[in-house]
């Protein structure tokens, strides 16, 4: 996506480390798809005949849920409920079961250092972390990262750096500096990393450190500090000595880095060559081989891309005509990026007989206008809610330069398993916008509703919403919406809706108590709507009641009520989040 006023208004700003988990406090996900890319992906579609507001359309005269408890979908992963970079309130108030090391600044962070990254195009290429007078102990903030997710039981997935170059203090005072405003092709054959009027070297020697993925001497705890360079398998080897292997309690999950579709774009002072085919393979293999020799329990997470222009194309390919030409997909049989990507790791994984790969992740924001900004006239929020359809429905054209049938997670299962059979589907980083606003958690309710029906078997919010927000609780509503633990069901049951514009359903059921739970989630902010819900096979029996609407600042407990054989009714309030758990008979 084009840039974001949030983004550009960090420039200037200080980045102090949190204190609850050593990283920090300001943190950006940077480029998601670049204006030129938007330009080349646009084109004519007929647009989908949907009202703009919610004024403009009448709500239906009642809502029809359907709801099969007669079998089961598929089981519902209990990872889909992920932050990224959560404090120990913001796991507290959300009941988040995944925290993940991710964004901008941990692609240039140096463990050895302990508290150093570097924040790239996000706040003027600048080191930050320590003062700079001190090096903290290696892997500080990390090794905080992963206590305070062990603490709470949530499971930590790090990213390991893999650009080549990692901050070499967290001293402000060192930053890049002539930056080109982009990347380009390698000059000659690209082997000093320059592109045409820009050489990285000065400013990679001025504010970084060499990173490598193999030490290939024996590892020490703690590494020198003062070698000059860093290693990720070390710190991999740190982090199974502080904590265990990965099927011991100890760091489960590792991705291969973060946006590499975007390095020469984010962190373009040290590698402003547009990565290709090639490199993004290679650095992905290189790196996780090293992470496998070292904890063969992990679970590796890539390629980690960026967005929809990357998972068809490399950066390379954008050249001087906005993707038009695209050589270096065509020199690689014109096949489509991420297919190809997952086709050379199974034929690698195979050949050596292990897999270097267990998750295929890939990032998504919703592109419409004012959306993922945060937006919150009408016209927006009623784009934000139906935007989530781009995650499954083909028929739904999204609203956006994209202009087409985005399909997402059937797609990507699609890809897996015609490439990569056996892997599973992570979206990496997610966020839908306005999470301060109940039409926010409405968009947040859906698409964890989503995640679950659909099969992902990771995800990670970016970052987190404020504990006590809307945002917060609409996670809530399926992690811990009684405040003692109790969840949306593990076992996802099929569900419809009469007005899926206006009503979301969800429906699962508990594997332990045989329970039922249904999730309702009623978008319109301006009219109560009645609904029945259809349970085919059931008789009578006690269900609970919990919501999040405006007349409360948090879930409410509705209390208990009898239902009829085989339907009970709800008035939904305007823009409300509505989960019943109905008592196995």
């Amino acid at each position: 996506m084009p840039r974001l006023a949030w983004v550009a208004a960090l420039a200037g700003m200080l980045l102090v480390l949190g204190a609850a988990v050593g990283t920090a406090v300001v943190h950006s996900r940077g480029v998601s798809l670049t204006s030129v890319a938007a330009a080349a992906w646009r084109r004519v579609v007929p647009r989908q005949q949907q009202p703009a507001t919610w004024r403009e359309s009448a709500p239906p005269n009642g809502v029809l849920l359907k709801v099969d408890t007669s079998g089961v979908l598929r089981p519902i992963s209990p990872l889909i409920y992920g932050l990224g970079a959560a404090s120990t309130d913001e796991l507290a108030g959300t009941g988040a079961t995944l925290n993940r090391w991710g964004g901008n600044p941990n692609s240039r962070y140096n463990w050895a250092n302990g508290n150093a990254w570097n924040a790239a195009r996000d706040w003027e290429f600048r080191n930050y972390g320590s003062d700079g007078s001190s090096i903290g102990a290696p892997s500080q903030a990390a090794d905080r990262f992963v206590a305070t997710n062990q603490a709470r039981g949530v499971t930590s997935l790090i990213t390991v750096p893999a650009l080549g170059w990692v901050a070499s203090t967290g001293n402000r005072e060192l930053a890049s500096v002539g930056v080109p405003a982009d990347g380009g092709p390698p000059v000659g054959d690209g082997s000093t990393g320059a592109i045409l009027g820009y050489d990285p070297s000065f400013n990679r020697h001025a504010t970084s450190v060499a990173s490598f993925p193999r030490k290939a001497a024996p590892f020490a705890d703690p590494p020198d500090q003062k070698a000059g360079v860093v290693f990720q398998d070390e710190w991999v080897s740190h982090l199974v000595n502080r904590f265990g292997p990965a099927d011991t309690g100890g760091v489960r999950f590792y991705a291969i880095d973060n946006e590499p579709d975007l390095w020469s774009t984010t962190h373009t002072d040290v590698h402003p060559v547009q990565p290709d085919y090639t490199e993004e393979l290679t650095s992905f293999l290189d790196y996780a081989e090293a992470v496998k020799d070292v904890d063969p329990a992990a679970q590796i997470l890539g390629p980690s891309l960026s967005g929809w222009t990357a998972m068809f194309y490399s950066a390379r390919d954008r050249g001087t005509d906005a993707y038009r030409t695209h050589a270096d997909r065509v020199a690689h049989g014109n096949m489509p990026f991420l297919p190809w990507w997952l086709e050379q790791v199974r034929q690698h994984d195979q050949q050596v007989g292990r897999r270097t790969l267990d998750v295929l992740d890939v990032h998504d924001y919703p592109q419409a206008n004012g959306v993922w900004g945060g937006a919150t006239d009408e016209q927006t929020n009623r784009v934000r809610v139906r935007s989530t359809r781009s995650l499954w429905d083909p028929t739904y054209i999204d609203e956006s330069w994209i202009a087409d049938s985005v399909q997402l997670i059937p797609r990507l299962r699609g890809w897996i398993d015609q490439y990569y059979p056996g892997t599973k589907l992570a979206i990496g980083e997610w966020n839908w916008g306005a999470d301060t606003t109940l039409n926010g958690a409405v968009a947040i309710a859906d698409v964890l509703g989503i995640f679950g029906r659909e099969g992902v078997d990771m995800a990670a919010y970016w970052t987190s919403p404020h504990p006590g927000s809307p945002g917060a609780n609409a996670f809530r509503m399926y992690t811990n919406y009684d405040g003692q633990g109790h969840g949306f069901g593990d076992l996802a049951l099929a569900a419809t809706s009469s007005a899926p514009d206006d009503v979301a359903v969800f429906a699962s059921r508990d594997s332990v108590t045989g329970d039922t739970l249904v999730m309702v989630i009623n978008q319109r902010p301006d009219v109560p709507l009645t609904t029945t819900v259809q349970l085919s096979g059931m008789g009578a029996t006690v269900a609970e009641l919990y919501r999040l609407d405006a007349t409360a600042p948090h879930v409410q407990d509705q209390g208990l009520f009898e239902t009829s054989p085989g339907e009970l009714h709800l008035v939904l309030p305007p823009e409300s989040i509505s989960l019943v758990r109905i008592q196995a008979p």
